[in-house]
C-alpha cells in the first residue's frame, strides 16, 4: 500500500546519521540553468547537506524559476552565490573536496571510498568543472555510463553521487 514519503521517512529517522558525521556541502561551479540550480538545492536538502555554494554571479540564474524548482527546499538549507574561486575560503570547515568530473585521475564512483566530510563539487552544464576548481579537489570521481549517450545532466549525476555517499555512510556509520 502506498504511503506518502514524508510519513514513511518520519518513522525511519534517516537524519540520525548526522549525529555521527557532519553534514556535507555542495559546490556548484558556474551552474547557469535555473532548473538545475533549483534541483541542486532540492537534492542537497534531500541528502541533508548544510549549504549549497553557487560559484557564479547571482544574476547568472533566474531566481524565481530556481525557487519554483527548489520548492520547499528553497528555505530549508543555506545556499549562497560567491565569486570566490578559493574553496578553502568559501567553505571554512575541514572538508574533503570531491569533484564529480571525468578527468584523467578520476576513479569510478562505485569503486571509491567516499569521505565522511565531503564538499561535493559539480560543474557547469556545458563545460563541467573549471580547471581552477578541479585543482583544489582531493578526490575526482566519475559515474560509469555504459549507454550510447555518455553524459548525464548535472542534477542526475549529483543525485547518483549524493545517494551513493549516503549509502556508504549508512554502511559505515549506520
Amino acid at each position: 500500500m502506498y504511503v506518502k514519503s514524508n510519513i514513511l521517512f518520519a518513522e525511519k529517522h534517516f537524519e540520525e546519521i548526522y549525529t555521527r558525521i557532519n553534514r556535507p556541502v555542495v559546490i556548484a561551479d558556474d551552474i547557469r540553468n535555473p532548473d538545475n540550480a533549483g534541483a541542486l538545492i532540492r537534492l542537497a536538502d534531500n541528502m541533508g547537506a548544510s549549504h549549497v555554494y553557487f560559484l557564479a554571479d547571482e544574476e547568472s540564474v533566474h531566481l524565481p524559476k530556481m525557487q519554483r524548482v527548489a520548492a520547499s527546499s528553497y528555505g530549508n538549507l543555506q545556499w549562497s552565490f560567491s565569486k570566490n574561486k578559493s574553496i578553502s575560503e568559501t567553505v571554512k570547515d575541514n572538508y574533503t573536496i570531491v569533484a564529480l568530473e571525468t578527468t584523467t585521475i578520476a576513479t569510478s564512483l562505485f569503486e571509491t571510498n567516499l569521505p565522511d566530510n565531503p564538499a561535493f563539487i559539480v560543474g557547469n552544464e556545458r563545460v563541467g568543472i573549471s580547471n581552477e576548481i578541479l585543482d583544489q579537489a582531493v578526490i575526482h570521481v566519475y559515474i560509469p555510463v555504459p549507454g550510447i549517450t555518455r553524459s548525464l545532466n548535472v542534477t542526475h549525476a549529483s543525485a547518483v553521487l549524493f545517494f551513493e555517499w549516503l549509502r556508504q555512510m549508512q554502511l559505515r556509520h549506520g
